[in-house]
């Protein structure tokens, strides 16, 4: 066997490793039980009371009735005679239906009687173009053959950066207004922490997730308010 046969042998060996080690540790299944877990394994409602002449609806694609759905792949394998590059990502689609109701919730606290006297008798209706509805939990794994192999990887969370996108329609005696307003949404990928485990990391994103909806919620009832 020569040399260069045994180092890619080993080079395979070491990737194979660190695929079933992630692989087995985090699969598709898990993920998706775990992220269940966080909404106590049903699909947050409507807590918000609805506001009269205020309707709101969406344009998402309606999913199961799954909390989440999780598919797994591998990307960008780079496999070189002395350098070796592997992309682990699993793929988290929450249920659309979260999204929406944490939209509908924001909308409905916000629509003070301030908001409402300005719709004047008026009908309000809002759709919901487009909100970030995923995540993915992503290890970049590397390693350099330098007469021994060496490896390091790093482990982090990618949120969905698609901004809120919400279309609405003000309809009444005088007419229709139609307009489109859109909230960006600044969220970054987060690193896990040192010794940090796959579930601490989906938690702490999910939390802020929720919470991010919200915000991005509020900042568009606050230039709808600008708009009407």
């Amino acid at each position: 066997m020569t040399k260069h046969v045994r180092k890619t042998g080993y080079l395979t060996l070491c990737m194979l490793f660190f695929s079933i080690l992630l692989s087995g540790c985090l699969t598709s299944a898990k993920l998706d039980k775990y992220v269940a877990k966080q909404y106590n394994n049903e699909l947050p409602k409507v807590t918000k009371k609805k506001k009269e002449g205020i309707e709101v609806t969406t344009a998402l694609k309606e999913g199961d009735l799954h909390i989440s759905n999780t598919t797994y792949k591998t990307d960008k394998l780079l496999p070189l005679i002395v350098y070796w590059k592997y992309n682990h990502r699993q793929s988290c689609s929450l249920n659309s239906k979260i999204a929406m109701t944490h939209f509908t919730n924001a909308v409905y606290s916000q629509a003070t009687k301030t908001f409402t006297d300005k719709l004047n008798g008026r009908k309000l209706e809002l759709t919901l173009d487009q909100a970030p509805t995923t995540f993915s939990l992503v290890a970049k794994e590397n390693v350099i053959w330098l007469i021994y192999a060496f490896s390091w990887a790093k482990f982090y969370v990618e949120p969905d950066k698609k901004d809120l996108i919400v279309s609405y329609k003000l309809s009444g005696a005088e007419g229709e207004k139609t307009g489109k307003i859109t909230v960006k949404n600044n969220d970054s990928n987060v690193g896990l922490r040192y010794f940090q485990s796959w579930k601490s990391a989906t938690s702490e994103y999910l939390t802020f997730y929720n919470s991010n909806m919200n915000y991005l919620a509020s900042s568009f009832m606050k230039e709808l308010a600008k708009e009407l």
